[in-house]
């Protein structure tokens, strides 16, 4: 039985730090498995680069704060097949839930990329999410909570809507 080779999986880098950026695209051309298209210092940039259409984009949260809903939404509107990573040094639970609710496909904390991204990569590329174990709970909590409160919504407007009469 013949194999072919997988084409490699392409990435850009949107972080404003150069040495987070560097550091990335050392680990992604270690190996022939990645193709990393470009970089992106800027929301600005990134959505440039959105253009390329990567597999992977890794992002840095903090790239545009306190609008960093609105720079996903964007992103997933120029290249709608790109999957997002987070790439997060500081950030409240609050916020990574908001963004993995506005279509992260994951996150990394900027202190494990060393031990961590290639296999993030790999794993969010074949259509898996990668978050820590620490958050599932909250993520699985964040959607009962929403569940229930859609659940909350209908009911009451079962209990108060008007009988039509003919």
């Amino acid at each position: 039985r013949e194999t072919y080779p997988m084409p490699p999986i392409s990435v850009v880098i949107a972080d404003r730090e150069r040495a987070r950026r560097t550091a990335c695209l050392r680990l992604l051309r270690h190996t022939k498995r990645f193709r990393v298209l470009g970089e992106a210092r800027s929301s600005m940039e990134a959505i440039a680069a959105a253009k390329l259409r990567p597999r992977i984009l890794l992002l840095d949260l903090s790239l545009s704060p306190g609008r960093s809903v609105v720079l996903l939404r964007v992103l997933r509107q120029k290249s709608p097949r790109t999957k997002v990573i987070l790439l997060i040094s500081r950030a409240s639970e609050a916020r990574i839930l908001e963004a993995l609710s506005r279509g992260a496909q994951g996150y990394l904390e900027t202190k494990v990329l060393r031990t961590f991204l290639l296999k993030a990569v790999r794993v969010v590329d074949a259509g898996e999410a990668w978050v820590p174990r620490k958050m599932v709970a909250k993520i699985i909590d964040r959607l009962a909570r929403l569940r229930s409160r859609e659940g909350a919504y209908v009911s009451s407007r079962k209990l108060f809507a008007k009988k039509r009469t003919r």
